[in-house]
């Protein structure tokens, strides 16, 4: 046999036993493939409840004026209470009374000062003025208390009035305390101080 005529029959041979591979299932075919069946669509069992991303998304028609909201937009009568800035706008009585506690230890007597109310009434003698003059000088002078209050408990009497009693630590004295607070303006303020015990 000629080289010439051999390389025109090789190529010609080797077509033809892919081609007949192909056609066959003796080439390796998955047999397990070859006899599948048509199964079913999965459905849910009937005591399941279809949730959410099964059911179809339904897009709300059109409003007949878009540039109009429904319903409309209104401002915040107050801020969240993430947005309160502590000594001056808090979220509840027992906020208002931490922050206090704070703003002691960090001898910061203008922000102490601005949690007593202007009807603030001390037990003692010689007036509300003379105590809140004192307690502004301890802030700014006096020994700087811890700045975690302990014990910290909330008694509500009405809706705008709590009374908070809590322990506060001066270095090794701890001493029991009880503000009173009102809610004035939707802000609390002390109306009322007083020194329960020292332990």
């Amino acid at each position: 046999m000629r080289p010439s005529l051999l390389r025109i029959l090789l190529p010609a041979f080797l077509l033809a036993a892919l081609a007949g591979c192909s056609t066959t299932q003796s080439c390796g075919g998955n047999q397990d493939y070859l006899q599948a069946q048509e199964r079913p669509l999965l459905q849910l069992p009937p005591s399941m409840v279809a949730s959410e991303r099964l059911k179809p998304v339904v897009i709300p028609p059109l409003a007949p004026d878009s540039q109009k909201l429904d319903p409309q937009p209104r401002c915040l009568d107050y801020p969240p209470p993430y947005f309160a800035r502590k000594g001056k706008v808090a979220d509840s009585a027992e906020d208002a009374v931490r922050a206090w506690g704070a703003a002691w230890a960090e001898r910061k007597p203008d922000a102490v000062m601005q949690m007593y109310s202007p009807s603030f009434q001390t037990p003692g003698e010689g007036g509300s003025a003379a105590f809140l003059q004192q307690r502004e000088q301890q802030v700014d002078t006096g020994r700087a208390p811890s700045a975690t209050l302990q014990e910290v408990v909330v008694t509500a009497q009405g809706t705008n009035r709590r009374v908070v009693t809590f322990i506060q630590v001066f270095g090794q004295d701890r001493i029991r305390k009880e503000l009173t607070l009102v809610s004035e303006g939707g802000v609390w303020k002390i109306v009322s101080e007083r020194t329960v015990e020292v332990l």
